[in-house]
C-alpha cells in the first residue's frame, strides 16, 4: 500500500526533476568516519536501495564527545528519502541533539513539497535538494533544504577545481566547493558524482569527513 501510495503522489504531483548526476546501485553505501580535530568523532553513512523504479537512500548520523563515562556532546539525525526515477517523493528524520528531539516529514502535494517540521510549516516550490549531500546538484541551488528544521537555507557555492583527496588507500582527483552558508564548509566529489570528502571549522574545532572507501 505505501508503495503505491508513493506512486500516486509522484503521478499526480510530481517534484521537478532532479539531475542527480551519479546513480547509486542497490546497495551501495557511503560511508565516513567524522574526526573532530583528527580524533574520533563519530560516523556518517548512507545507505542506498532500489525496488523498480524507488531509490531510498537511508542516512544514520551519530556524533558523541566523551569524557570517560561522561558524555558531553551527543548528536543523533537519521534521515530517509524515496525517489521514484529522479522524482523526490518523501522525506523523513529524527534528530536529537543533546537530549532535545524534533520529527520532519515532507512528501509532495499540489503545488509543491508539503513539509511539516520544527522551523517550518508549509509548501516549498521549485526544486528542493535534501541536505544530505550526496546529490552534487545540491551544489547548484541557491538554498539547500535542511533535514534536520525544514528550513530553505540560503547557501552561496563556490567551485574551486579538482584536488587530490585520499580514499580508503588510494588517492583521487575530485571536485571542491566551498559553501557559505550557517556553518561555511567544503565538499568534494568524485568524477562520477560520488560524495568523498567534507571539511569545516565549528567552535574552534576542526571537523573532516573521511570516506572509507569508494561505492561501486
Amino acid at each position: 500500500m505505501k508503495l503505491i501510495s508513493l506512486l500516486f503522489l509522484a503521478v499526480l504531483v510530481p517534484m521537478p526533476a532532479l539531475a542527480q548526476p551519479w546513480k547509486p546501485a542497490h546497495g551501495a553505501r557511503l560511508e565516513f568516519d567524522v574526526l573532530r580535530d583528527g580524533g574520533k568523532f563519530g560516523t556518517h553513512v548512507l545507505k542506498f536501495s532500489r525496488e523498480g523504479e524507488t531509490l531510498t537512500v537511508d542516512t544514520d548520523v551519530e556524533l558523541k564527545v566523551a569524557l570517560g563515562p561522561l558524555t558531553l556532546f551527543e548528536y543523533v539525525h537519521d534521515v530517509t528519502e524515496k525517489y521514484i526515477g529522479d522524482r523526490l517523493v518523501w522525506v523523513g528524520s529524527r534528530t536529537q541533539n543533546e537530549g532535545k528531539r524534533k520529527t520532519l516529514a515532507a512528501q509532495p502535494v499540489e503545488g509543491g513539497l508539503k513539509v511539516n517540521a520544527e522551523a517550518f510549516n508549509g509548501v516549498l516550490k521549485g526544486i528542493v535538494i535534501p541536505s544530505t549531500h550526496w546529490n552534487e546538484d545540491e551544489m547548484k541551488q541557491p538554498k539547500m533544504f535542511s533535514t534536520e528544521t525544514g528550513e530553505m537555507m540560503p547557501i552561496k557555492v563556490t567551485e574551486r577545481g579538482t584536488e587530490k583527496v585520499k580514499v580508503g588507500g588510494a588517492t583521487i582527483d575530485a571536485r571542491r566547493y566551498d559553501v557559505d552558508s550557517a556553518i561555511d564548509a567544503s565538499f568534494w566529489y568524485d568524477a562520477q558524482g560520488r560524495w568523498v570528502k567534507t571539511a569545516f571549522e565549528t567552535q574552534g574545532s576542526k571537523i573532516e569527513y573521511v570516506l572509507r572507501r569508494l561505492p561501486a
